[in-house]
């Protein structure tokens, strides 16, 4: 990372913990502060919507009084003004005191008379789906309510009247009743006078008009177990309100429900107040203005930083370090040219004297590396050669030059490579085996055999930044241990296998196809007359012969490495995953092959023919001494009729397993 980005890494975090811890302290001070005056403001509405309904109730009850106490309606209800309800109770006169019924009712709770100018259905305000069915059953319902009110007036003695704001059949509805008496209220009541108005889209429109947020009408609820109740003036004409808790929809708006209390245990009338947050809104819009002028300055601030680090600092740093990539051996000192006196300067001449010191030791150390005739070598993690010495060079075939960032994966086979990078695994765990034995590709694309001694690189931390290593050519040494190892395995006059090495086949072989579960076919050749030869020609003769016979052998072979001579005129030859019929075949093929005569100057050798005995595993033997103790007894059943391959049959002889 460079220091640009450091010193960008270490201001960024510290700016955004500053802008961090501020916007948290402004969300649990200034909002909440903001949030409180959000609810007062809520409250508010909730005061003033109670305070118009209230005047509502108070208008009506009281001009409701005012008929009720009115000597003209106590002298109709005795009879003695029959033009009463034309006179007073028409639809202009009900239109102008803002009622859509009154109704008469007397002492039994029997209707006098009635007016009724109600809207329209339609035009009803209604809860839900549930809506009035007809005028008559709005008219019975409010009757209904009616007679109960002048029930209570009447048991209570109240004169003043009730009024109550209700919800019947889903639609809010303000309805009033007084006694019927005379002027002076002296008199007996002799009836009561109810009356009261829907509250319609125009009436709920006022409504809307004394609350901030959005007015609505709810279901009235019967779980009001957390609800606050609103403590009403004494000379409300409201029986009570209720508030429910404040809801917080999200960070922009806010609700409550109302719910107003009456005396006739009807369905209260339930109103909702959905809000803005404005308040909070506007706290929370100043606060990221407020944030956005702090990123502002912290990024002027930033840049102001950046220019001073880069003209003073950066820049010297980065002339310095473009001079250290550029110094060679070939370089006269001083190599740094920054010659001031503050800490920079004196770390270049620091470093000039540090690079003196390191050019002579370098040439030491090359001079002694170019001396030895082993290979050099270092290599960085990964795998990129990045120093060598002349006897590596020479080895490879390669000079120094082109070795330079070679890839140590382009001179070993795919095998090696995966033991190298297993070795150098172990070696970083702590291993103390540190030899690697590999074949490596020359650049004339020869392939030698070497042996490495490797070493990891650690820098000042202890960390692994490469290795290092010691090449030996061992190529010499391992074309005679291989010599060796095929003269111990190779038949010297026809160079095929010998007894040891089909002995050891033989169980490899077994075990192999035992995993497999595969058969395995052997078979057991011999020459026919072939004494003769020698006795008739010489020994010298009969090993041209064998010769002859051999070479036939392998060229009839797919792989001529199953071939083998046990010795004299005895061969044998293994067919892994080969069934009888493919035995059978191959057994035919080399009775043909091997049967052509034999020509040598004069000598003309036409009578020697094989004999082949066949064995199958693991239906004749599970075991190699069975096995070719079945194919010999099957070759000498061959060679009692000379010349032909003959299966062993277990059923007349059978060898032990």
């Amino acid at each position: 990372m460079t220091l640009r980005k450091r010193l960008l890494w270490l201001f960024t975090p510290l700016l955004a913990l500053t802008l961090v811890f501020a916007y948290g302290l402004s969300e649990r001070i200034l909002l909440s502060r903001f949030d409180v005056q959000d609810r007062v403001l809520l409250l508010n509405d909730v005061e003033r919507l109670r305070s118009r309904l209230d005047t509502l109730v108070t208008r009506n009850l009281d001009l409701l009084k005012t008929y009720a106490e009115w000597d003209d309606s106590y002298e109709f209800m005795q009879g003695k003004y029959p033009d009463f309800v034309r006179s007073n109770m028409d639809e202009q006169s009900l239109a102008l005191l803002g009622f859509d019924f009154m109704i008469y009712l007397d002492l039994k709770g029997q209707v006098v008379t009635e007016q009724w100018q109600p809207p329209e259905l339609e035009e009803m305000l209604s809860v839900g789906s549930l809506r009035p069915s007809s005028y008559e059953s709005l008219r019975l319902d409010i009757l209904q309510l009616g007679k109960q009110l002048a029930q209570q007036s009447a048991t209570e003695q109240d004169l003043d009247g009730r009024g109550q704001l209700l919800m019947l059949q889903g639609t809010p509805l303000l309805l009033g009743a007084s006694p019927i008496t005379n002027s002076q209220s002296y008199a007996a009541p002799i009836g009561t006078l109810i009356a009261g108005h829907f509250i319609d889209a125009e009436r709920f429109e006022s409504l809307q008009s004394q609350v901030d947020g959005k007015l609505q009408l709810t279901e009235p609820v019967s779980e009001t177990l957390h609800w606050r109740t609103l403590v009403m003036p004494a000379d409300s004409s409201l029986n009570g309100l209720k508030i429910s808790p404040r809801r917080l929809l999200d960070n922009q708006q806010q609700q409550l429900d109302l719910q107003f209390s009456n005396q006739l245990n009807q369905p209260n009338l339930a109103l909702r107040i959905d809000e803005g947050r404005r308040l909070r809104q506007e706290g929370q819009q100043a606060i990221w203005f407020f944030l956005l002028l702090t990123v502002t300055v912290g990024v002027l601030a930033l840049l102001l930083i950046y220019l001073c680090l880069e003209f003073w600092v950066l820049r010297r740093l980065q002339r310095i370090h473009r001079e250290v990539t550029l110094i060679s051996a070939n370089n006269s000192l001083p190599r740094l040219a920054d010659q001031g006196n503050d800490e920079l300067g004196q770390l270049a001449r620091a470093l000039n004297n540090m690079f003196e010191r390191l050019s002579q030791s370098e040439s030491r150390e090359q001079l002694i590396l170019d001396s030895i005739n082993e290979g050099y070598f270092e290599v960085d993690t990964s795998g990129k050669l990045i120093s060598a010495n002349d006897a590596l060079a020479n080895i490879f075939g390669y000079n120094r030059t082109e070795l330079q960032g070679r890839d140590f994966k382009q001179i070993l086979n795919e095998d090696d490579t995966l033991r190298t990078q297993t070795l150098l695994q172990q070696l970083a765990g702590g291993s103390s085996d540190n030899i690697l034995a590999s074949q490596f590709k020359r650049r004339d694309g020869s392939v030698g055999h070497f042996e490495a001694r490797l070493a990891a690189m650690h820098d000042h931390q202890g960390q692994i930044i490469g290795w290092r290593g010691i090449v030996r050519d061992t190529s010499e040494q391992m074309a005679y241990q291989n010599q060796l190892i095929d003269m111990a395995y190779r038949d010297p006059l026809t160079g095929l296998g010998n007894r040891k090495a089909f002995g050891e086949q033989l169980q490899s072989c077994l075990e192999q196809m035992q995993r497999k579960q595969q058969t395995l076919a052997l078979l057991y050749l011999d020459l026919d007359h072939f004494k003769e030869v020698n006795d008739q020609f010489g020994h010298d003769i009969g090993d041209l012969l064998l010769q002859t016979i051999a070479e036939r052998l392998r060229n009839a072979l797919r792989q001529p490495d199953w071939a083998y001579r046990l010795g004299g005129d005895e061969f044998t030859v293994l067919l892994p995953e080969a069934d009888q019929q493919t035995a059978l075949k191959l057994a035919e093929r080399l009775i043909s092959r091997l049967s052509q005569p034999f020509k040598h100057g004069d000598v003309l050798i036409d009578f020697v023919t094989p004999s082949i005995g066949i064995a199958l595993y693991p239906e004749h033997a599970k075991y190699a001494e069975g096995l070719i103790k079945a194919a010999d007894i099957a070759m000498y059943e061959a060679k009692e009729q000379r010349n032909r391959a003959c299966i062993y049959q277990p059923a007349k002889l059978s060898p032990p397993e």
